[in-house]
């Protein structure tokens, strides 16, 4: 039995061994050593508070969804205790990175931080605090950055950090630019009452403004443009990015009216469709090149050799990513296809991709990997998601490793912990899951 042989058999083995992987962001508990940092400074302000280095493993700088007049805005959220996470980084090492806020789903008293406005946050800047600075976080052409102005009538815009994109969850991570680090405002040594965060630069003002957005504040910030979609209504849409990237590289399409209909449900043969466009482009060429171009016999009993999909059906029969149901050897092609059901049959083709990259790349990021034991896919992103409503299901193991393979699983709506298997996949989610198999980070290989 050769090695693909070998793992079309485990993608249909009804293994009940789970995924080893910790969950929910890492953090300390040790509580920083209180002593004063920075340089003294000649305002009052600056001589009576100091600040204290923080772990930064214990925060999250977010751009969270806002309002018409502001479309993103700024929150710090701190763990303060291991009862529970905070939030969940499905995808830590990509840009953007998605943030997945169980701060919002129970009653984070005692266990999360959250500075939701300038009175929980400031600029520090050699030391000195810059009174009356004003934070935006500022779309320019698909990047959210967050900056500040020095003052309420500047017109500088001074760079903090950067998303690198904007994150189908809503709520994105801002990675701070270099030179740039958290601390907490100190009196007298002792952290004060409100644990207000500075973002903190050895650079003075001065300096930082010389690289500032507008030079010195001579010209307006540049307004962004909006960004062009390619189907008119998808905008505000949870995986707008993920559906404008399906979209512009051919594995999913729209309908004449211009419209993509993010939240319709998809059929069997539909995402078939969609797994085979996928599959096309991560698998090698000399193995996508022994698929059938034309069918001449029914691939299945209800699935005739003239219907639109009969190909792309036949090539996922052969890769065994799809099979007859058992008993009828029917497929039902305009049956509704679940959740569930989609996450087979991208794991199917995950089994099968890993199988025969491995050991075939020499540079670059390490490639997903089957545990030889189990037959399951080792997870290749940390902190994969938990679900809560999969034990016992079909498809939990499935489920599972998918949430750990390139975040392809998440949960339903990109919030809470349901993944809700047995729910309509909708095309939206579904452009998600194509492209996060192509552009998997697969940056951490769990040993």
């Amino acid at each position: 039995m050769n090695r693909l042989t070998t793992i079309r058999a485990a993608a249909w083995t009804a293994a009940t061994l789970g995924l080893l992987g910790s969950v929910g962001p890492a953090f300390a508990t040790a509580q920083p050593t209180m002593q004063p940092v920075g340089r003294p400074a000649s305002t009052l302000l600056a001589q009576t508070f100091g600040n204290v280095p923080v772990d930064e493993a214990n925060f999250l700088v977010v751009a969270a969804p806002g309002s018409v007049s502001q479309p993103y805005r700024l929150l710090i959220v701190e763990q303060i205790s291991n009862n529970r996470a905070c939030w969940q980084i499905p995808n830590a090492n990509a840009r953007p990175t998605e943030i997945n806020d169980l701060w919002n789903t129970f009653d984070f008293t005692g266990v999360c931080r959250i500075q939701r406005d300038s009175n929980g946050y400031a600029v520090r800047a050699a030391g000195q605090d810059v009174n009356g600075a004003r934070f935006e976080v500022n779309n320019r052409n698909g990047n959210l950055l967050l900056q500040f102005a020095p003052s309420t009538t500047s017109r500088e815009r001074i760079t903090i950090g950067r998303t690198g994109g904007i994150s189908s969850t809503g709520f994105t991570q801002i990675h701070l630019d270099p030179g740039w680090s958290l601390t907490k405002r100190t009196f007298e040594g002792q952290v004060v009452s409100s644990h207000l965060v500075y973002f903190t630069n050895d650079l003075t003002l001065a300096q930082l403004q010389q690289g500032s957005e507008t030079g010195g504040g001579t010209t307006p910030p540049p307004i962004t443009p909006p960004v062009a979609l390619p189907f008119n209504d998808i905008r505000g849409n949870r995986y707008v990015n993920e559906i404008a990237r399906a979209a512009e590289i051919g594995t999913m399409s729209g309908f004449p009216d211009g419209r993509f209909q993010p939240t319709s449900p998809l059929t069997r043969e539909q995402a078939v469709s969609v797994i085979m466009e996928t599959a096309e482009r991560i698998l090698p060429s000399s193995l996508v090149a022994t698929l059938p171009t034309a069918v001449f016999s029914a691939p299945f009993s209800d699935v005739q050799a003239n219907r639109w999909s009969a190909v792309k059906i036949a090539q996922a029969r052969q890769l065994g990513i799809v099979a007859g149901d058992a008993g009828t050897g029917r497929f039902r092609p305009t049956d509704n296809v679940s959740r569930a059901e989609l996450m087979a049959m991208s794991h199917r083709l995950a089994l099968i991709r890993a199988d025969v990259e491995a050991g075939l790349v020499e540079d670059g990021p390490p490639l997903p990997e089957i545990d030889l034991a189990t037959g399951a896919l080792r997870p290749n992103i940390p902190n994969p998601p938990v679900f809560s409503d999969i034990s016992g299901h079909w498809a939990e193991r499935v489920i599972r490793e998918m949430g750990g393979y390139c975040g392809i699983a998440t949960p339903l709506n990109e919030t809470g912990t349901s993944f809700a298997p047995n729910t309509n996949a909708l095309r939206d989610f579904t452009a998600a899951v194509s492209v996060r198999a192509i552009d998997c980070p697969a940056v951490l290989r769990t040993p």
